[in-house]
């Protein structure tokens, strides 16, 4: 993978060549990253529709997340209501929309292994209250909000793991150690972090850009493509 800066120089350098003297000045670094984010958006509901898997590169863990318990109301205190049941809840960044909630892969234990039942919220109630439901941790999403209701043995648990396609991973932060033996929090750098994109999806990228955004002919998309390709595999050391 690349970095987010590395993406969308890659992509001027391409468009550039099929825009002669014309505007190539105009095009902007960070208006192709604009572009980049919302068509990689598309490209996966494209390219995983009918249940087809998501590909690993595609998907970021959101790191070591600490649960919050509330009424299950989830109101503000100073409106006073409450519903009389406690409930752990955590705060998940935007997924890119996939039917059934798809772009979130797993949330559960730390152990990166363990994840919890999912559950509709229309249904949680009564699916929990079952026989052998209560048994078992689950968890609903609204919005993005994921509301988890904690099984007796995994009652003390104060924090969860979650990993997903989100939709900007450019707003994505995390806990780092530093030089001095720190914990702090990293935020998305475009220049440094790897920015989680298919070359696959980066050619459908592209050539959404180039033939809706830019108005290059088909033709002329395919034949820019096809040269980075050749100069991508000329410029690989030869074994």
């Amino acid at each position: 993978m690349a970095t987010l800066d590395q993406w969308a120089y890659n992509f001027r350098n391409i468009a550039r060549a099929g825009a002669g003297n014309s505007d190539d000045d105009t095009l902007g670094i960070r208006q192709i990253k604009f572009w980049i984010q919302g068509y990689r958006a598309v490209g996966i509901e494209q390219k995983t529709n009918y249940g087809k898997d998501i590909n690993p590169q595609l998907v970021s863990d959101f790191g070591i997340l600490e649960l919050q318990e509330i009424d299950q109301s989830d109101t503000v205190n100073c409106q006073g209501i409450e519903w009389g049941c406690k409930i752990m809840k955590v705060v998940i960044p935007n997924l890119v929309d996939l039917p059934k909630n798809r772009a979130l892969l797993f949330i559960g234990k730390i152990d990166k292994q363990t994840n919890f039942q999912k559950d509709d919220a229309n249904t949680h109630e009564f699916v929990s209250e079952t026989r052998f439901g209560h048994l078992i941790t689950r968890y609903f999403i609204v919005g993005t909000t994921v509301y988890i209701g904690l099984s007796k043995k995994d009652e003390g648990i104060k924090y969860v793991n979650a990993r997903g396609v989100v939709e900007d991973p450019t707003q994505l932060k995390w806990i780092e150690e530093n030089e001095e033996g720190e914990c702090v929090e990293v935020c998305f750098d475009d220049a440094v972090h790897q920015y989680p994109l298919t070359m696959n999806l980066f050619e459908f990228i592209s050539t959404n850009i180039m033939q809706k955004e830019l108005g290059m002919t088909l033709q002329t998309v395919e034949s820019l493509l096809n040269n980075a390709r050749n100069e991508i595999q000329t410029s690989e050391p030869q074994g």
